[in-house]
């Protein structure tokens, strides 16, 4: 592998941002100077004016594949689309593809990824209450967390309650371990969609009275006193709520090992944009009100939510809008459902949550939170990566500029203004319906490097399938 250089430009640190040359050995970050000096063969790569940060860790995605939904995703696409948007590590949850439950499913997931992927992976494997014997072998084949959903799931991945959730917290803190949940109260929110859907509901908005904010809150506060009594780490998965940021807040400044993820989409619409796109901006949690939206943000500005996660998952436009029935099927397991089941092309209220983004999440955040409300460049490092690597016990193998770190890097034109356009993405399912269709972004990754190699060039992916390698947890913070 030559030698490459960064030139001159601004690189995003952990606490500062400086003008200065990269230079990359090997693969790695060897050395961060005023003015590097090429050798014949060395690659340059001119940054003067753009950003160059560490390559975004994606802590939360659902490619489906390998598995029967791999038309929606595969990885091949996937990674494309991700190395377009920044992304140099995908974290990949364990469904909807075959479903991660024990080491022989992640050796089967890793075939498939190992071949395909153009980017560096990490994989989360489950825990319910069919497997929570298999989380230390699991942790052994190469898992980085496990994945837990407090609502309902599927019957193949069923939801993990409680006394099964404390078992798995107690489990993995006994090898370093981190249990992510998808908090909200399985009950509740389940039947608050079927009264919804029952009642012919028309609003789309109200999907948020469906699954209220303290469906998410309660959910929140249990799971976390069982990680805060057991001093186990616990993530919180796409946080949505301003009650659960602050409660959150003060759990962190009291030493408890929780770790908050959300999600670009949260912070930047509302509930009226299910008015407008109807099943393809639906997803759970639910978007919430305007004013939870802004206020929001601060939570993000004061350091209280630690990541940022894309949860990534296309669908086909027409199973968009026919034939999902989310109290069955969770993001597209179970089946076959009769016609009776699948609930009638129309009804919102039993259509299929999730869509596809994995491509804005670096052009939303800086749109949205640094030319617009004063987000640092160094703190949307922090929370695109190095805090994600820090979570994952991953740091500083990745997640940092650093010498000796892996040369993993994005770089940014941030001026540079364009149009997202789903037709034109990677990504295996192409919809011109997606949430962040026509939006206007101010700020265009324009080269993304994985372990110093070019992937891609703004225009073009560089290196052939399987380039990409998986990362495992080296140590737990």
């Amino acid at each position: 592998m030559s030698k490459v250089i960064i030139q001159k430009g601004n690189l995003v640190l952990e606490d500062r941002t400086i003008q200065a040359d990269l230079v990359i050995e090997n693969g790695k970050i060897s050395a961060i100077t005023l003015e590097a000096q090429p050798d014949e063969d060395c690659t340059v790569i001119d940054a003067t004016g753009k950003m160059v940060m560490p390559g975004m860790i994606d802590t939360h995605s659902h490619v489906t594949d390998p598995g029967p939904y791999n038309y929606r995703e595969d990885w091949r696409c996937a990674s494309r689309s991700a190395a377009a948007g920044g992304i140099t590590t995908i974290a990949d949850m364990p469904l909807p593809s075959i479903a991660v439950l024990n080491k022989d499913r992640v050796a089967e997931k890793l075939q498939v990824v190992e071949n395909s992927s153009v980017v560096d992976f990490a994989l989360w494997g489950g825990v319910t209450p069919l497997n929570i014997d298999k989380l230390e072998e699991m942790n052994e084949a190469g898992c980085i967390g496990y994945k837990g959903f407090m609502c309902f799931a599927t019957k193949e991945y069923p939801q993990i309650t409680d006394g099964y959730l404390v078992e798995g917290l107690k489990r993995t803190k006994e090898f370093g371990g981190l249990i992510a949940v998808h908090a909200e109260n399985a009950e509740v929110a389940d039947m608050g969609c079927k009264r919804f859907s029952a009642e012919g509901c028309t609003d789309e908005a109200r999907f948020d009275d469906a699954r209220p904010w303290w469906v998410e809150y309660e959910a929140i506060q249990r799971a976390t006193l069982f990680a805060k009594v057991l001093d186990a780490k616990l993530m919180v998965c796409h946080m949505t709520i301003t009650q659960g940021a602050e409660y959150l807040k003060d759990l962190k400044s009291k030493g408890a090992r929780i770790y908050v993820e959300t999600c670009p989409h949260y912070l930047l619409f509302d509930h009226d944009i299910l008015r407008e796109k109807k099943a393809f901006a639906k997803c759970t949690p639910p978007f919430r009100s305007r004013e939870n939206v802004e206020k929001l943000w601060g939570y993000v500005l004061d350091g209280t939510i630690d990541t940022i996660g894309s949860d990534h998952g296309p669908y086909a436009d027409e199973e968009k809008k026919r034939q999902g029935n989310f109290f069955l099927e969770y993001s597209g397991f179970g089946g076959p459902f009769t016609d009776e089941e699948k609930g009638q092309e129309g009804d919102f209220w039993k259509e299929y949550c999730g869509f596809g983004c994995n491509d804005a999440v670096m052009a939303a955040m800086i749109t949205e939170g640094v030319h617009k409300r004063g987000l640092s460049w160094n703190r949307l490092a922090s929370l695109t990566s190095g805090n994600a690597a820090r979570m994952f016990g991953i740091y500083p193998q990745k997640g940092s500029l650093m010498p000796g770190a892996d040369a993993d890097l994005q770089i940014i034109d941030p001026d540079q203004e364009w149009v997202y356009d789903g037709l034109k993405s990677f990504s295996k399912t192409k919809s011109s319906k997606g949430v962040y269709q026509g939006m206007k972004f101010t700020g265009k990754v324009t080269s993304t490097l994985v372990r110093g190699e070019l992937v891609y060039d703004g225009q073009n992916i560089l290196v052939p399938d399987g380039y990409g390698k998986l990362v495992r947890r080296k140590n737990g913070i």
